[in-house]
């Protein structure tokens, strides 16, 4: 049988269709499947629904075998099943995660704005305690004000204890200090040096200079010899330094260049340059005064949170980064931050603006004890000094006593019978001052009160 028979011709009218070859209606030409009555997709529908059903046949029966141990999870459609609660297991993680990373942006952030509010409060001669920052809103949303207060200080007491430990390994590193002992005499010019203290060699030394500069010993030509007074005459008739400046810039003779400048000899003293304007290279200034082009001219800037610097048109300029300010992270910085604990709270401070001494009458000011305060001023005063305590200095911050809460606190320091070292001593013009007997004697006490209350402004 031919191809063509084979096929059904190559015009033939005839068609097969299925997977079993049934013999459809026969088409004429010109007319087509959609448009007959009978059309093959109609006539052959039997012989479709017999194949897929065979398939399904096949997949229920291989279903059981090796397919089925190869996808287990696998669904009648072969899309493996999704377990439904996983993933809202994984968001549920997801954001736990990034919550807990915001709630310590947050405290990361606002422990550098208290510590920035505490610098500032210093330069007043305030001290800041932890309700100044419920008042100004520094607490965390997520913490209350305890659980922040003890956040600042936990933070700052570990921090201290950072900084004592890496102070002490750094010294534990540092060499000791070597000494050494002199072995001839120092500081004894050789004029007035007698014979039996010339030192050795010094016959030889004899009619020559008394010693040559530091310069013409450190020196050195190419060729390992010392350049010495001889040398430099012989060399273009220039002085020490030019000589040096010719050995050292490579050209051996010292000669300049063709143009007259830039040699050893040049007027300008710009010996050695390679540049025909006599401006410094690279590893220098340029002409213009400037560092070279390795410097980064924004390393000082300080660019504010929430900006980025980014160059527009040529010009440089500051662009929102889109992030709010919370979102930026701060810098701490506590390297300075000191804290006092009184009765019921404690107080922070910065030492590089405010001192120690001021930070304590603060405290004790704070603490509103005023007997306490009398009495560590006037026992202060009296160590220190020494000098009688003026009544008058009370009134000044940070104590800011009237006149009668200073009688009323001598009364309280007298009724107790706690401070008998404590007394009182009045000038001729009226003005009280307070004295400890354990550093001052009642008759020094009254002579410095006379001087700092009279006398003194006698000789102004």
């Amino acid at each position: 049988m031919g191809r063509e028979a084979a096929m059904g011709g190559v015009g033939s009218d005839v068609g097969f269709d299925g997977a079993g070859g049934e013999e459809c209606t026969p088409r004429t030409a010109g007319t087509t499947g959609a448009s007959d009555g009978g059309s093959c997709a109609t006539a052959c529908a039997p012989s479709l629904a017999s194949d897929a059903l065979d398939a399904d046949e096949v997949r229920a029966g291989v279903g059981d075998g090796v397919f089925a141990e190869a996808g287990e999870d696998a669904g009648a459609d072969g899309v493996s099943e999704v377990d439904e609660g996983a993933l809202p297991a994984a968001d549920a993680d997801a954001e736990a995660e990034a919550e807990a990373r915001a709630r310590a942006l947050a405290e990361h952030n606002a422990l550098a704005r208290v510590f920035d509010d505490v610098r500032a409060q210093s330069a007043s001669s305030r001290l800041v305690t932890p309700a100044r920052w419920v008042e100004i809103g520094l607490v965390p949303a997520h913490l209350t004000s305890d659980e922040f207060e003890m956040l600042v200080y936990e933070y700052l007491e570990d921090d201290r204890a950072a900084r004592a430990e890496a102070a002490a390994a750094a010294a534990e590193l540092e060499p000791a200090p070597v000494f050494r002992t002199a072995t001839r005499a120092v500081g004894i010019p050789a004029f007035l040096r007698s014979a039996d203290e010339e030192p050795e060699g010094a016959e030889e030394e004899a009619g020559e200079p008394a010693r040559a500069s530091q310069d013409e010993e450190m020196c050195e030509a190419g060729d390992g010899e010392p350049v010495g007074r001889g040398d430099a005459g012989a060399i273009g008739g220039g002085t020490e330094s030019d000589a040096a400046g010719a050995k050292s810039s490579g050209d051996p003779d010292g000669a300049s260049s063709p143009d007259g400048s830039g040699g050893a000899d040049s007027p300008d003293g710009l010996g050695g340059s390679d540049s025909p304007d006599g401006s410094i290279g690279s590893d220098g200034f340029d002409g213009s005064g400037s560092v070279g082009d390795s410097d980064d001219p924004f390393a000082g800037l300080n660019i504010p949170a929430g900006y980025r610097l980014e160059e527009i048109e040529g010009e440089y300029v500051l662009v929102e980064t889109g992030e709010g300010e919370d979102a930026v992270e701060l810098d701490i910085d506590c390297e300075h931050i000191a804290t006092l604990v009184g009765a019921h709270s404690y107080y922070v401070y910065d030492r590089s603006i405010m001192t120690n001494t001021y930070a304590h009458w603060a405290f004790l000011a704070a603490e509103d004890d005023r007997v306490v305060t009398f009495v560590e001023c006037v026992r202060e005063d009296s160590r220190v000094y020494p000098r009688p305590l003026a009544a008058s200095s009370l009134k000044n911050p940070p104590f800011r006593m009237t006149d009668e809460d200073i009688a009323a606190t001598w009364e309280a320091v007298q009724a107790s019978g706690e401070y008998p070292d404590v007394e009182r001593t009045v000038a001729s013009n009226g003005d009280v001052y307070f004295f400890s007997t354990n550093h001052l004697s009642p008759a020094y006490a009254a002579s410095l009160a006379e001087w700092d209350a009279v006398e003194r402004r006698l000789h102004m």
